[in-house]
C-alpha cells in the first residue's frame, strides 16, 4: 500500500527532489522516478554491526550479529547504488557510502538548547539515549559495571526513551540503585541537561554521529564520553570534552570535573563555542539548499 500510495503522490504532484530519511526508506527511491533522490544516514548501519560483532562474545550473539552485518551489506549497497546522492554525517560515513556522497553534518538549534544560568545539581550525572536502540542499552550496562562502582555519592539520572523497559531483556542490567533515577519519554530533555553537572555518552559501539552530544555541548555542559561516542565528531579531548576508555578512566575523568568546578567551567564554554561554530543549523540548512538546487537544476530534470 505504501509503495502505491507514494507512486500516486509523486504522480500528482510531480517533485523534483525526493528525501528519504534512514537507510530503511531506501527501498522506496524507485517509486521516487523520475525526481531526483536523496538518502539521508543517520548512520551507517553495517557499520555499526561491524562494531556490534568486534564486541559479541556470545557464540550465538556472534551468529545471529554476523547474519544480521550481511543482510544489511546486501541491503545498505545496493540503496547507495540506487539513489542519486547519499547524505552523511561524518567524512567518515562518507567515505564508506562511496562516490554519490556528501556530507551534512547533524546539527543543533542553538537559539532553543542555551546554557543555564543556574548552577547544576551537585555530583548528577545524565545519561540520554533511547533504549530502542540496543547501543545505548550496551552503554549503560558498561558504565553501570564498569564505572558507577567507583563513584559513589553521585547521583545518575538516565533518560532512557519510551517503553525503556521492553528493552531491558537485551542485556542484564541491574538499576535497583537508590542513586539511579530513570525515566522515560520526556517531551523537553534541556531541564535535564540543566540539572545535570556531567552528561555521560559511555557508548563502546555507535555509528553516525550524536545528536546527545551536539545538543549537551549547545547547553554548555561538561561531558564524559568514550572514544566511539564521538564517532565522526571532530571534537579534541581535554579542550571540548574529556575521552576515556576504561570503566576506571570514565569514572577519574568524572570526578575530576565534579570535583574541580573552574576545569568543569572551562569545559562547558568551549563546548559551547564549538557548537556555535560547527553544529549551527542555520549554517547546515545552507549545504542543505545548495544541495537540493544542485539536484532540482540537474537539466536532465527539465
Amino acid at each position: 500500500p505504501f509503495h502505491a500510495a507514494l507512486r500516486q503522490t509523486v504522480k500528482k504532484w510531480n517533485p523534483r527532489v525526493a528525501q528519504l530519511e534512514f537507510t530503511q526508506m531506501a527501498q522506496y527511491a524507485g517509486d521516487c522516478a523520475p525526481a531526483k533522490t536523496v538518502l539521508v544516514e543517520h548512520d551507517i548501519t553495517l557499520d555499526l554491526y561491524e562494531q556490534l560483532l568486534a564486541g559479541a562474545a556470545d557464540p550465538g550473539e556472534r551468529w545471529e550479529t554476523a547474519r544480521q552485518l550481511e543482510r544489511w551489506k546486501r541491503f545498505e549497497r545496493a540503496a547507495w547504488s540506487e539513489v542519486d546522492r547519499v547524505v552523511t554525517m561524518s567524512n567518515k560515513d562518507a567515505a564508506a557510502a562511496g562516490g554519490k556522497a556528501v556530507v551534512i553534518a547533524n546539527g543543533v538549534e542553538l537559539a532553543r538548547f542555551q546554557p543555564s544560568t543556574r548552577e547544576p545539581e551537585a555530583s548528577r550525572l545524565l545519561f540520554i539515549g533511547s533504549f530502542a536502540h540496543l547501543p545505548n542499552v550496551l552503554a549503560v550496562n558498561f558504565f553501570l559495571r564498569e564505572a558507577w562502582p567507583r563513584l559513589r555519592g553521585m547521583k545518575l539520572h538516565i533518560v532512557a526513551g519510551a517503553r525503556h523497559e521492553l528493552f531491558l531483556n537485551r542485556i542484564d542490567i541491574n538499576l535497583a540503585d537508590d542513586a539511579v533515577e530513570v525515566e522515560g519519554f520526556v517531551s523537553d530533555v534541556r531541564p535535564a541537561y540543566e540539572k545535570a553537572t556531567v552528561v555521560i555518552a559511555p557508548l563502546l559501539a555507535s555509528a553516525g554521529t550524536n545528536i546527545k552530544i551536539i545538543e549537551a555541548m549547545a547547553m554548555g555542559k561538561a561531558i564524559v564520553s568514550t572514544p566511539g561516542g564521538i564517532n565522526g565528531l571532530d571534537l579534541v579531548s581535554g579542550r571540548d570534552l574529556l575521552v576515556a576508555g576504561s570503566g576506571e578512566e570514565f569514572a577519574a575523568a568524572i570526578r575530576s570535573l565534579v570535583e574541580n568546578p573552574e576545569r568543569r567551567r572551562e569545559l562547558e564554554r568551549q563546548a559551547r563555542k564549538t557548537a556555535e561554530e560547527k553544529y549551527d543549523w542555520r549554517t547546515i540548512g545552507l549545504a542543505q539548499k545548495a544541495l537540493y538546487d544542485e539536484l532540482a537544476n540537474d537539466p536532465k530534470m527539465a
